[in-house]
Formats: C-alpha cells, structure tokens, sequence
C-alpha cells in the first residue's frame, strides 16, 4: 500500500501574499485539499499546530510591511510630484522625455527626467489651439483634422475628446500668475513659483483602484509649476479656456427618445467606424420622423475621410426585424445552427490567445510588486526615478495588454460564456417572434441587442451584413 504525502513548498511566505484574508483563504483551501504547506524561509510547517499559529502571526507582519512600503511609495511619488518632476508614463503630444543630471545639496549627482517641447509636435499643439480660438468648437476642429488628415502622434484620427484634453491641460501653458488664480478658482492645489515659461503637471486626477478610471475631485489634484518649457502664452490658454466653460453651459441636453432600434450596433461596411443617428421630415403616414443611420467618420470629416451613403433607418430596422422573426420561427434551422456553433466553439481555441496576454501581465504585476519593495528600502534619488520609470513602463505595458483582451473580446462571446449562454441565445430568438408586442423602443433594442453582435450597412449598394451572437451572418 503507497500513501501519497502532498507539500506546497516556497521559499518565502510573502511571495504567495501579503494580505491576511486572502492568505488565510488559501490556507484553508490547502487544508481541505490535505496539503501542507511549507515556507523555507521562515522554517514553519502547517502540518504542525505551531507551525499553523506562526503562519498566521507571519502574515499579519507581511501585511503590515506591504502597506508600510505603499505609504512609502505613495509618499514618495508625492514630494516628486510636489516638486514638479517628471514621473513617467505617456508623454504629453508635443513633449518628449528628458533625463537631466544635477548635484544635490549634499554634492551627490542626482538625476530625474523633465519634458522637453518637440518642435513638430509643437507646431500641431499650437494648430489646435489656434484652430479652437478660430472656430470655437472641439467638433468643428476635430472635422479640421480629419479632413485634412492630421494624425495624433500615435498615427491615429483625432476625436473629440483627445482635442479637448489638450486643450484643457495646464501642461501646455506658459504659467504666470493670472493661471494659477485660474487653477486655484477651480479648487487646485498648486505648487512652485509661476514665472510665464514654465508649464505645469497634473497628478492624483484618477482614481485608479480596482481598474477604476474615475476623475477625482479637482481638491485633491497635485498641480505644480514643473521644469519643462509652455507651448502656449497665457492669455490664449485663458481665453480658451473661458470659451470652452460658456460653450458647457450653453450645451442642450441630449435626447435618446429616437426610434432608431440598430443605435450602438450598427457599423459602416466602408470604413468600420459606427454609424449615428440621423433625423429628417415627418413620414406622412406613419406618424415617426425619418432618421437615417450616418457613418460617424464621414460626418466628423466632412465626406471628405468616407462617402457611404446614408441608410434608411426606418426601412433597414423593418427589414431586419422581419428576418429575425423569420429565423426565430423556424426553430428547427436554429437549432441546427446553434447545435454548429456549440460544436465549432468546442474545437476552438481563441481563448488561447488570451490566456497568453493574461499570463503576461500576472507577469508584470509580479516585476512591478518586486520594483516597489526595492523601491521601499531606498532614498537614492536616481535609484527611485529609474524603479518609478520602470514601474510606469509596467504598467503601461499592461494597459497595452488589457486592450487587446477587450479587443478579443470583443469580437466575440468568449468560448465559456457562450457554451454556458446557448439556451439563452435560443430563447433571445425565440422572443423575437414578440417583439412587436414590445410597447417601447428600448425594450425592442434591448432584445435585438441580445442577438445581433453587429451590422454592417453599405448605403451605396444597399448590402447589409448582420452578424448574431450564436449563429452564422444573416
């Protein structure tokens, strides 16, 4: 007779976790499985009482320590920031990094890095904002550069909100004191001395817990005069900025009671941008309003990016209402297609893609928790802002990452989802056949939106290619 003795060995305990709860739950899951688990390290052993209780007492100072490093960090990244210095991440549009070295008071060489302006890139920061101040509209100037074909620095369309970043950023302003009123009227904290060169950095905007990316209260931003040069004087930064404030004001609220039943699914078959809502005369006999659906590129440049026709909302809605109905009858062709689905879902191995990204950012958070616990031992000057650039180029590493796990996503229903989901695709269908009954018009795209993924609409030749979540194109 063999026995067979399973041990779950590391050499640190804190490597598995530093947080109590989480550890605790892991212990009690090993302990259900019968196995022990075994730190080199700290020389305990759960196969034993003691061995137990010192697990547990090792824990709660591997929490506290974890959180003592954070404070540290956080307080760090703080008096860095406070000081105007770089801190890494993305650069602005227009600026590009720059490491400088000085000597501290100490005589020891120190380095950190400031923004440095690129003149290309300047010269497009000054086109925006002077193409603001001429037509007084995010949208009339994001038409300007799609027009005209200008790119962002990461060679792609501008859309309105990347335009009114930029022109909202304090980061381009040459700062004097007239921009520090400004910034304080609006509840800034700001630091350093204004001197009408410099501009200034912006911290603690986001609230980045829990892959939140909520805009904080402006009390608690950090904004300080930094050591990189402004791009734009001050008084057009002001006047900017007081034009964008009445247009918020004067800004009519937007409706959503509109008929159109495709708004959010529907694609243009030309170009891949999303197709908007457009409205024309009153139908004489049919009580509604005409809409159209719009590609959204060829509206924000002005035809001049895309020529699709426009698409009769009205007549495309009915037509693909009655070929759902029509597939939602014919239970036994559904059936059969979702019967294929299942079968093709089970061969496959998109996942596997996802699996990999994911892998790699577990990865990258591993190097990022190892960068801050060095970074929590030092107070080298040079030593931290190269761990803090590391940590930012981690991170924005996995942003990368993240996205093109949406990307995937998004494109299809994931393998477990849709296995697990078939019957209620079937049912989605079957409920078609009732839609009419459906009194309102977001009842009615609730349910279309739970079996059409996507519709592509050519105006020109009038073709139309629907993709379902469960079966093949209609």
């Amino acid at each position: 007779m063999y026995f067979v003795y399973i041990l779950l060995i590391c050499y640190n305990k804190d490597r598995i976790s530093r947080n109590v709860a989480d550890f605790s739950t892991l212990a009690n899951d090993l302990e259900k499985l019968e196995i022990s688990f075994i730190s080199v390290n700290e020389q305990f052993d759960t196969s034993s009482a003691m061995g137990r209780a010192m697990m547990y007492i090792a824990s709660v100072f591997a929490q506290l320590e974890r959180e003592t490093i954070s404070s540290r960090v956080r307080d760090n990244m703080y008096a860095l920031a406070e000081a105007g210095k770089w801190l890494g991440g993305t650069t602005h549009t227009g600026y590009e990094k720059q490491r400088l070295q000085l000597k501290d008071s100490d005589g020891k060489d120190r380095t950190f890095c400031v923004l440095v302006p690129i003149p290309d890139e300047s010269e497009l920061v000054n086109l925006i904002f002077d193409k603001y101040l001429e037509l007084n509209s995010i949208g009339k100037v994001q038409k300007y550069m799609l027009s005209n074909n200008i790119k962002t620095k990461n060679n792609r369309d501008w859309s309105a909100n990347s335009i009114g970043a930029i022109l909202t950023n304090p980061v381009y302003v040459k700062a004097d004191s007239k921009v520090i009123n400004y910034l304080k009227s609006n509840g800034l904290k700001v630091t350093g001395k204004a001197d009408g060169i410099h501009g200034i950095l912006t911290y603690k905007k986001r609230k980045g817990k829990n892959g939140s990316n909520r805009i904080k209260n402006t009390s608690e931003w950090i904004a300080s005069v930094s050591f990189h040069e402004g791009i734009i004087s001050s008084s057009k930064w002001l006047d900017i900025q007081k034009i964008i404030n009445d247009n918020k004001s004067k800004a009519p609220a937007l409706g959503s009671s509109h008929e159109a039943l495709l708004s959010g699914m529907i694609r243009c078959s030309r170009c891949g941008s999303p197709m908007r809502v457009a409205y024309g005369k009153q139908y004489a006999n049919k009580g509604i309003k005409k809409y159209y659906y719009m590609c959204t590129l060829k509206h924000n440049s002005g035809k001049t990016r895309c020529t699709n026709r426009n698409v009769n909302g009205v007549d495309l809605d009915e037509i693909i209402l009655e070929k759902l109905k029509e597939l939602s009858l014919d239970k036994g062709t559904l059936i059969k297609e979702l019967k294929a689905y299942k079968d093709e879902l089970e061969k496959s191995d998109e996942n596997t893609g996802v699996k990999k990204i994911t892998s790699s950012i577990n990865q990258n958070k591993q190097m990022i928790d190892n960068l801050l616990n060095n970074l929590g031992i030092t107070t080298d000057t040079e030593t931290v802002t190269m761990l803090l650039n590391k940590i930012s180029k981690l991170k924005n590493e996995n942003k990368t990452l993240e996205q093109k796990i949406d990307d995937i996503k998004a494109q299809s229903i994931s393998q477990e989802d849709a296995l697990n989901n078939i019957e209620k695709i079937t049912k989605n269908f079957r409920n078609l056949s009732n839609i009419s009954s459906l009194s309102s018009v977001a009842e009615k795209r609730k349910l279309l939106s739970s079996v059409i993924y996507r519709v592509y609409a050519d105006g020109d030749t009038g073709k139309i290619l629907v993709k379902l979540k469960g079966v093949e194109n209609l």
